[in-house]
């Protein structure tokens, strides 16, 4: 179980690593597909994990897998958001420019 655990932080922390470095170069849409890659990628981790449980350990694993993985998605769901609403404040503001 322990064993597990630490090796799906271990996957996920580099994943974010990942991250924040695309985050680090890009633009805002590009930073805002980096994060929806990121969730795209932990909904995948999810299924992999989600196999039918049959113990009690298993299933005590099976939860504590799943929290993890939630919190880690909502994290990355929440940057897809914010750089999302970045964008389209941006695109908002072009729009409303007055050209010449």
């Amino acid at each position: 179980m322990q064993a597990t655990m630490q090796a799906l932080k271990h996957q996920i922390e580099a994943r974010f690593s990942q991250l924040q470095i695309r985050l680090a170069q890009g633009d805002t849409r590009s930073r805002r597909d980096a994060a929806y890659a990121l969730y795209e990628e932990l909904g995948a981790l999810r299924q992999q994990y989600a196999d039918p449980r049959t113990s009690h350990a298993d299933a005590v694993e099976g939860h504590a897998v799943d929290a993890l993985l939630t919190d880690a998605s909502h994290k990355a769901w929440s940057l897809y958001s914010a750089y999302h609403q970045e964008l389209q404040n941006q695109l908002e503001w072009a729009s409303t420019r007055e050209y010449e």
